[in-house]
């Protein structure tokens, strides 16, 4: 047929012009309206058919703009929310990462990037509920949870922005902790064009790995042949003092905050009691062991290391996670609906064991080479970024040296490994840096160190004025945890009692000796 509008030029033709509408409220509801083109360009998607299942406007309210609130479904399972700015959008797009098993949206999450006129959105990643039981046996969950959903959510939501505003969005950022950092580096590392700028806080890189050899690993390692805990939590105050007795000072400033815990040489043994000693105030030969294996990590029966363990002066993190209290083992492997539990018998394997499967079973010398199959869906290890680079993406990577979820020896050695892979550091530096927070626990928990950045402001500078960071200033909220709002930035003073700068890895921040901590000019660079 060489003349005429066939069936698929009309749908094209359609699919081409943004939803038409007499006011931005009109616009919005039309974007889920039965029959229109938006809905045709949307199922139609390659790779995303989506359909939108619900759109209202917000009015303006607690400094956020008034938006236009989109739900969606991308088939077979994967739930997202997208809010728009109706008047006031900056003509950005940011997406953020979720934390553990995802499967929810919590619309506050977004609040802080909708406050800066972003159209911003989240997704539960294709499946509903807190529980690693979502992966049982069940492949197209375990594919939305690995890959598909982050880049699927992206690619729909960037169709629904160009429908709605009649232009798609002039930068696209994504930013993620923990579950949320594993979809970052996903993104840089699988969909180098997704994303102009990316944020990756904490990443899970090891998602089987991290369950097997970290979780199951240290929580074991505090159980004797009896299955009865060895180390209570009464001794970690004991350890966590003698190691800053002897290293908090090694920055020019005794604050309980140790810059770069690789620097301290304190040792467990060195609180090995003697001859008669009470132990009390001292470690058995058996405690000894303890400490000393969650700080070297998982190994097999040869002492052939699998994964990387907890910093030295994280102590005070250890428990109830890995020693538990009133006699109890560590929360990990507490009870058959634990985190490590459940993850033992859903996410390791390919082929899932029956439900129950005590995670002791684990075996570290046979069940390592059977995680291969799960570690090419799952995993985020790929040190060659080249394509990301290529296509102009910087990529901001942070870590706390007291994260008692993903170890952060691992984020160091992925540094280490793609700067060797991109030519060194010249290659490196100029799209990727990490910034390691001292005495931070995992995201947004806390700790001594502090955990609160403007990372939207770091990551929009570096790529719309090619302003590199040269340093990051962290501040420690009076008040953290994952139930708290997320701050909005710039940051009120009454809401922080601390900030320190950050320097880019492998440089390290030392105090003058004199003026304010709180002051970064207070501080100096060392250890480039």
């Amino acid at each position: 047929m060489k003349h005429g509008i066939t069936t698929l030029s009309l749908f094209l033709s359609l699919a081409a012009f943004p939803v038409v509408a007499q006011s931005p409220q009109e616009q919005c509801s039309a974007l889920s309206a039965p029959g229109a083109a938006v809905e045709h360009r949307m199922v139609a998607m390659p790779d995303a058919p989506t359909r939108i299942l619900k759109s209202t406007v917000d009015a303006a309210a607690d400094g956020l703009p008034e938006a236009c609130r989109v739900s969606g479904l991308i088939a077979p399972q994967t739930h997202f929310e997208l809010r728009m700015p109706t008047e006031t959008w900056n003509g950005k797009f940011l997406m953020l990462g979720c934390g553990g098993y995802c499967g929810s949206i919590d619309s506050r999450r977004s609040d802080p990037g909708l406050a800066r006129n972003y159209a911003v959105v989240l997704t539960d990643m294709g499946h509903q509920g807190g529980s690693w039981l979502f992966a049982y046996n069940n492949l197209q969950g375990e594919i939305d949870f690995a890959y598909r959903s982050t880049h699927t959510v992206a690619v729909a939501s960037k169709e629904i922005i160009d429908a709605y505003y009649g232009s798609r969005a002039d930068r696209n950022y994504f930013m993620g902790c923990s579950t949320g950092g594993r979809q970052a580096m996903v993104e840089a590392q699988r969909f180098p064009r997704d994303f102009d700028g990316i944020v990756a806080g904490a990443p899970v890189y090891d998602e089987t790995g991290d369950g097997a050899y970290f979780v199951l690993w240290s929580a074991l390692a505090n159980m004797d042949q009896d299955g009865k805990p060895i180390l209570s939590p009464e001794k970690l105050p004991l350890i966590r003092n003698a190691v800053m007795e002897q290293c908090d000072g090694a920055d020019g400033l005794e604050d309980g905050v140790l810059q770069d815990p690789r620097q301290c040489t304190w040792q467990p043994s060195d609180m090995q009691c003697g001859r008669g000693q009470s132990t009390d105030k001292c470690l058995t030969a058996d405690e000894v062991g303890v400490v000393s294996k969650i700080y070297s990590g998982a190994t097999n029966s040869a002492g052939e290391p699998w994964y990387f363990g907890m910093s030295v002066g994280s102590e005070y993190t250890w428990t109830p996670e890995f020693i538990g209290q009133d006699g109890k083992i560590g929360d990990w492997l507490e009870g058959p609906q634990s985190f490590g539990e459940e993850f033992i018998t859903t996410m390791p394997f390919f082929y899932d064991p029956p439900i129950g499967t005590p995670a002791a079973t684990f075996d570290f010398d046979r069940d390592p080479p059977r995680m291969g199959l799960t570690e090419a869906l799952y995993n985020a290890q790929n040190p060659d970024l080249r394509k990301f680079k290529k296509n102009g993406g910087k990529l901001l990577l942070y870590h706390g040296w007291d994260d008692d979820q993903i170890p952060p020896g691992i984020s160091v050695d992925y540094y280490e490994t793609s700067s060797r892979t991109m030519g060194g550091p010249d290659q490196t530096t100029d799209f990727f840096r990490m910034f390691m927070i001292p005495s931070m626990l995992h995201c947004i928990m806390g700790g001594p160190g502090g955990t609160e950045v403007d990372w939207i402001t770091a990551i929009e500078n570096w790529v719309e004025k090619d302003e590199a960071p040269e340093q990051i200033v962290v501040h420690r909220m009076k008040s953290t945890g994952y139930s708290v709002p997320r701050p909005r930035h710039p940051l009120d003073p009454n809401d922080y009692d601390q900030k320190r700068p950050v320097y880019p890895y492998p440089a390290v921040a030392r105090f003058k000796g004199e003026g304010d901590p709180n002051d970064p000019d207070a501080w100096q660079k060392t250890g480039e």
